[in-house]
């Protein structure tokens, strides 16, 4: 159904709530100033809104980015991450993701300018990866590296970035996205965009506008990440690590867990991917309790490991993640949905804009340690996957994107998010040129585009050994 002229999501929100339920409201009326129309707003910059706004930017379009964090970079800065996943196909080490991926390693240093296209990656920094290839590069993305990479190519680019900035409503008219309501130190304020990237993670611009979406009955868990500092560090102390919380875990001192996934930003530290925390980040109570809940278990784990490892005798809780982080809320219904067989299969797509090769890497609510993650082939993501039904200015880019909940366990990482965003950027950019929107644009022209920015569209360069 498309969405009723002129609603806001608070309002089709109160209205669902009222018949179904006897509760206290309030009605609230207030005139809010205009504070910005640009070509494109982006809203959150995450690695799929650093690369939608990037990309509309580098198109000729004007554009703002809204985030509700002090920086960009999302998994990588928001929540801890030590690298790119979902850039290389795991076989070959060969990338599969290039454009702005290429770039920010580059601007963090992590390789030379103009080598990434052509070496050979690990398929993260974890450990067990790293073990596996030691002579492949690590795509490592440091948090403050990261940080300071995003600001320079934001404004390098163009982009006017706004943060401390929460997307809070948004106002449709027809079938469009007329206005997107946000909330800062100025208050409640309105944006009026000609179209809307929704890089938020959890579709909240689609979800709010009316578009339809899924949420899967069994969610994947939060996690909270940590860093921990002043450690010897070997490729044995991932499997000391994992014994001694399998220990725990059977003895009752700990609840739920995943991995454990270390890595290391600078081989002094040592950074988990380890805490799981059932809920849903569209829930303000589940979020907090992934927090609070997060914070006590990655305090429990260091304090086992630092009684039990002498590799941990002079170990300091360096920090943990900003946030607790989420693997999948809401999935958006697009105009085509992402499959498991498409990936299984390795479904080719006429209007292909990234591609994918994490794993089919879906993690377990209810399970503690390591789960099955099945390697698969590169494979195509489609344009359509990135446009919500219902509405013809808006696009979404990351872990949202329109998918099946066995599908977003692949196409869900970090390069993977990057890319989408680049795509959608740049179709919004020859959108706002043509005056036309998301659903005519002309895909060769896009393509054509993308590849001029070093996206790779063809999987064959990666299957080569």
């Amino acid at each position: 159904m498309p969405p009723h002229p002129a609603l806001s999501r608070m309002e089709r929100a109160l209205a669902a709530v009222l018949s179904n339920v006897h509760m206290s409201t309030i009605h609230y009326t207030k005139s809010l100033p205009v504070v910005a129309e640009p070509d494109v707003l982006v809203c959150g910059t995450g690695l799929a809104g650093i690369g939608a706004a990037v990309g509309a930017a580098r198109n000729g379009a004007s554009v703002m980015a809204v985030d509700r964090m002090g920086f960009a970079g999302g998994f990588f800065t928001n929540i801890i991450g030590s690298a790119f996943d979902g850039f290389v196909y795991e076989e070959t080490g060969k990338p599969v993701v290039g454009g702005l991926v290429f770039e920010m390693l580059e601007r963090m240093g992590v390789v030379e300018p103009g080598q990434a296209p052509h070496l050979s990656y690990n398929v993260n920094g974890d450990f067990t990866e790293v073990e596996k290839h030691p002579d492949r590069v690590i795509p490592r993305t440091d948090p403050e590296l990261f940080k300071k990479a995003s600001d320079d190519v934001l404004i390098e680019s163009g982009v006017q970035p706004l943060f401390h900035t929460q997307v809070s409503d948004v106002i449709v008219r027809g079938d469009r996205v007329e206005s997107v309501i946000v909330s800062n130190k100025d208050g409640l304020v309105a944006v009026r965009p000609k179209m809307v990237i929704d890089a938020t993670g959890d579709a909240d611009v689609a979800a709010w506008a009316g578009c339809p979406y899924e949420v899967a009955d069994s969610l994947q868990p939060m996690s909270l990440h940590f860093r921990i500092g002043f450690v010897e560090l070997t490729f044995e102390l991932r499997r000391k690590c994992a014994a001694v919380l399998e220990k725990a875990r059977t003895e009752g001192k700990i609840g739920l867990y995943g991995g454990p996934w270390p890595a290391t930003f600078s081989g002094r530290d040592i950074y988990f991917n380890v805490i799981r925390t059932p809920g849903s980040s569209t829930s303000p109570n589940d979020w907090t309790n992934a927090e609070i809940q997060g914070r006590r278990d990655a305090w429990t784990m260091f304090e086992l490991w630092k009684q039990a490892l002498p590799e941990f005798k002079n170990a300091y809780f360096f920090t943990s993640g900003p946030t607790a982080g989420a693997r999948e809320s809401r999935r958006i219904v697009g105009d085509y949905v992402l499959t498991g067989d498409d990936i299984r299969q390795a479904k080719r797509q006429d209007d292909v804009v990234v591609l994918g090769a994490w794993r089919i890497d879906r993690h377990p609510e209810a399970e503690s340690g390591y789960h099955e993650q099945p390697v698969v082939p590169p494979y195509d993501i489609s344009y359509r996957t990135l446009l919500p039904q219902g509405v013809e200015n808006l696009w979404v880019a990351g872990r949202c994107h329109s998918a099946t909940s066995e599908a977003l366990a692949s196409s869900r990482v970090t390069a993977n998010a990057m890319g989408m965003g680049q795509a959608a950027g740049t179709a919004a950019a020859i959108a706002c040129a043509s005056g036309g929107d998301s659903r005519n644009v002309s895909i060769t022209e896009l393509q054509d585009r993308l590849v001029a920015a070093n996206v790779i569209l063809d999987p064959a360069s990666a299957m080569q050994v």
